[in-house]
């Protein structure tokens, strides 16, 4: 019977729905679940790996995964998918679904702002990043493939 997933929830394990975008540094790892959350409107969870992690003593001291932003409010977040963190350590973000898709920020105290919009076509934003040395953000519009270079000046 496919029941498992259904059984670990029910016991307080996290549902993760269409997990997409993913970034590990600095000892954490983020992840978007595009259609997660109560709306189906889009998550972002936290994942800080335990010092021992992958070995018996993680039973001991276990990682932490940690629900860090699911507004349920369509203004503030639909379909959250590709991400990274910014140089000044905030999580930029695109979004998958919604018409006129943007790239938003969200700040460790879990505060969204906007940063662009798809005026373009309807086409979804993806494959968000920054220049090595953090100057430039990179986003593309998965249809027909154009790649934006913005440029700050941006919070430091």
């Amino acid at each position: 019977e496919d029941d498992l997933r259904k059984r670990g929830y029910e016991m307080g394990g996290a549902r993760f729905a269409r997990g997409e975008g993913i970034w590990f540094g600095d000892g954490e790892l983020y992840f978007a679940c595009t259609n997660g959350g109560s709306k189906q409107y889009g998550q972002i969870f936290r994942y800080q790996p335990s010092p021992a992690e992958g070995t018996a003593g993680e039973k001991s001291k276990p990682g932490v995964l940690t629900l860090f932003l699911e507004p349920n409010n369509k203004a503030v977040l639909q379909g959250a998918d590709n991400l990274t963190i910014a140089p000044w350590g905030d999580i930029i973000f695109c979004e998958d679904g919604p018409r006129h898709a943007r790239v938003r920020g969200v700040t460790p105290d879990g505060d969204v702002y906007p940063i662009g919009q798809n005026q373009y076509n309807s086409s979804e934003l993806a494959g968000v990043c920054f220049s090595p040395d953090g100057s430039t953000l990179f986003v593309n519009i998965y249809e027909p493939g154009i790649t934006f270079a913005v440029t700050g000046p941006w919070k430091v």
